[in-house]
């Protein structure tokens, strides 16, 4: 029998979700790039990786506030 996953607390649930959020906001940002990347600029693919790194900043940060060990860059 499995054990039953426990509820998260509510501060770090939000950082969960809002991490998540920023992640699939950079997945959006650099799938187009991967996928039909010859189709675009070089302004706007350096638009597209500068948005894709801003989310995962924020995704760390969001994680960082909840207890998340990571090292600064």
């Amino acid at each position: 029998m499995a054990t039953r996953p426990r509820e998260w607390p509510n501060r770090a649930k939000e950082a969960r979700d809002r991490a998540a959020e920023e992640c699939a906001r950079a997945h959006r940002a650099l799938q187009p790039l991967l996928t039909e990347g010859s189709r675009y600029t070089e302004v706007e693919r350096l638009r597209r990786l500068a948005v894709a790194l801003d989310a995962v900043q924020t995704a760390l940060r969001f994680l960082e506030g909840a207890g998340a060990q990571t090292r600064p860059y």
